[in-house]
């Protein structure tokens, strides 16, 4: 099969700086499949193989778009010396830039009617993919390798890593909807249509891009089908302690920004009861006061954090006139924090710290609804 040699600074889907990409010069290809790679070398010559094996079993017309973080093992090399036998396309990435970004690189320049994803390391069954494709023909717009579902195993998880899927999937049940009709939310073996991603804007984080495609994704149906996880036979799984973290804040990225606005106010409730202490209980300064610059400590932590992360896309307004509605968003919660907070202490005698906790969940939801449609209102499309 003949490959030829083109620039990346050719291909705009792709982001700049990439080193070199062989494309292969079949035209009419049934489905994509998309493969990431990091130190695979012993593993993605044979799991190329398998893949000409099945897809030609099957009657599929097929290429392979290995996306290599610059493996220092020599993956690329291997991926190259196939270029004579199978429908190769190779893109070396400058360095690694992680799983999840690498899949939407390799999704960009696919030229399949499906596009298919899978890792290199020989866990996920190649002989999976036909089955795989034939439900996309059957109504399924999105179709899951399934470790959960009857007929399909996890075998290849060690102890700790099943408790890390499970936990993992469990929370993006309860954070995102979408994903709640999916057993396997975590698999990093999925097909779909491409018309699923095609003007969808994708901004994965971490090593899963499966949760972004079912929360953001243009489909009707999605399934799941039941494979067999397998041990992995050589190299490390890439799973560390700063995957688990970029999964957490991708979750929280996706879920709805009335979760996001819940965690910073409760991190500015803090600021603000710590405040209260501060001043009453160290300083010995009158309560009242100890309120209102609490008030005005916790409104300005808060301002920072939704401008950054809870509305960062909601911007209408220059940023100083943003900070000044979002005090007179806050004035029902400081008229709350002030009226119900003095109310309890001085007429009641209950402690000041308690009463300052009660006048800030009283204003929370009006607080919310203020900040979402009045000063961050109208979303603008993330800059690239």
């Amino acid at each position: 099969m003949f490959f030829s040699s083109v620039r990346t600074d050719q291909l705009s889907s792709v982001a700049h700086g990439y080193e070199q990409v062989l494309i292969a010069m079949e035209r009419n290809i049934d489905v994509s499949i998309v493969v990431p790679t990091y130190n695979e070398r012993e593993n993605v010559t044979q799991l190329i193989r398998s893949i000409h094996e099945v897809m030609a079993g099957a009657g599929l017309s097929y290429e392979v778009i290995v996306v290599d973080d610059n493996s220092p093992d020599g993956t690329a090399e291997a991926v190259k010396a196939l270029s004579n036998q199978f429908n190769v396309r190779l893109v070396v990435r400058p360095g690694k830039l992680g799983l999840a970004s690498a899949v939407l690189d390799g999704i960009k320049i696919a030229r399949g009617k499906y596009i298919a994803v899978m890792d290199a390391d020989l866990q996920h069954p190649p002989e999976a993919l036909p089955s795989m494709v034939r439900s996309l023909l059957s109504g399924c717009d999105v179709v899951v390798g399934s470790r959960y579902v009857k007929g399909g195993s996890a075998f290849g998880l060690s102890p700790m890593r099943k408790l890390v899927s499970r936990g993992a999937d469990l929370v993006a049940k309860i954070l995102l909807p979408k994903t709640r009709s999916i057993r396997d939310t975590m698999s990093g073996y999925f097909v779909l249509k491409r018309e699923v991603v095609d003007g969808v804007e994708l901004n994965p984080r971490g090593f899963k891009i499966l949760l972004e495609i079912l929360v953001k994704g243009r489909y009707s149906k999605a399934c799941e089908y039941p494979i067999e996880f397998r041990a992995r036979a050589w190299g490390q799984s890439k799973l560390g302690a700063g995957e688990i973290f970029n999964y957490i804040i991708h979750v929280l990225n996706l879920a709805h920004d009335v979760v996001r606005f819940t965690i910073v106010g409760g991190l500015g409730a803090l600021v603000n009861l710590a405040t209260v202490a501060l001043l009453g209980y160290v300083l010995g300064i009158e309560h009242w006061i100890s309120v209102l610059v609490a008030f005005e400590a916790s409104t300005i932590f808060n301002f920072v954090l939704h401008e950054a992360w809870t509305f960062r896309f909601r911007f209408s307004s220059g940023v100083t006139k943003r900070f000044i509605e979002f005090h007179g968003a806050a004035s029902p919660h400081f008229i709350s924090q002030v009226v119900l907070s003095d109310l309890l202490f001085y007429r009641y005698s209950v402690e000041r710290v308690a009463s300052q906790l009660a006048g800030i969940l009283l204003g929370f939801i009006l607080n919310y609804l203020l900040s979402k449609y009045v000063v961050w209102r109208k979303r603008k499309p993330a800059k690239a």
